[in-house]
């Protein structure tokens, strides 16, 4: 049977993959801490998730590496965002999220990337938590959304996620310190006015009930949005 062709990933290009619970992942491929970290879940839903988002990141780090799934060698960074070696497989690099039934997986090449997948629940205290974690511009956006507040508060969350997980910098980064509404063109700067850190971000179009954004270091690039398939 001849192999499945990997993925044209060049450039500035960004690749999204999004796949669903019940989607089909081979649990054998997941590393032995990946395995850990999954058996520490009470809940059965959550574990199945993890499995499942784990699972299809090894699956499709395989198909761009041209590496078995099972072994990848994964490791984490100073702050704990996971990685290949530095470098290797042409810098190959991404990131991994998952909410409710969705996971999302986002590639690249030689540029820092985070992406955030959330499922849209109401909130009855959005107002105090948009004043914890929101810039005064970006409060203002949701009170001017009027009856899609809800949305325009996911909308601008999952930026602010996808941002700081692309900083790779933990929790230490103030939220509030930094806006995800671009002006300008400019980029979004983290808070430390490191001027290497500008990210350029979108949100992306996801089925009804989730909000998801995606931030890359520099220009925002070509965004490819694909459907995970488990291989044949």
């Amino acid at each position: 049977m001849a192999s499945e062709p990997r993925p044209l990933l060049q450039g500035a290009a960004v690749h999204l993959w999004l796949a669903e619970r019940g989607d089909p992942a081979d649990d054998r491929v997941l590393g032995a801490e990946e395995r850990a970290r999954a058996a520490r879940l009470q809940q059965p839903a959550d574990r199945a998730l993890f499995v499942l988002a784990h699972a299809v990141l090894r699956e499709l780090l395989a198909r761009y590496t041209g590496e078995p799934a099972a072994d990848l060698p994964l490791s984490t960074g100073a702050h704990g965002k996971p990685r290949l070696p530095p470098g290797s497989h042409d810098d190959l690099r991404f990131n991994l999220s998952h909410s409710g039934d969705a996971v999302l997986v986002a590639l690249a090449r030689g540029r820092d990337l985070g992406v955030d997948v959330e499922v849209v629940r109401p909130h009855d205290d959005l107002d105090a938590v948009a004043a914890q974690v929101f810039a005064d511009d970006e409060r203002a956006a949701i009170a001017a959304a009027g009856e899609r507040r809800l949305d325009a508060f996911y909308a601008l969350w999952t930026r602010k996620e996808a941002c700081v997980k692309a900083w790779g910098r933990g929790l230490g980064i103030p939220l509030r310190a930094f806006s995800v509404l671009q002006s300008g063109g400019s980029g979004i700067v983290c808070p430390d006015n490191d001027a290497a850190s500008r990210l350029s971000c979108r949100s992306v179009a996801m089925p009804a009930g989730y909000a998801a954004a995606v931030a890359v270091s520099g220009e925002p690039g070509d965004l490819v949005c694909r459907r995970w398939r488990a291989p044949a």
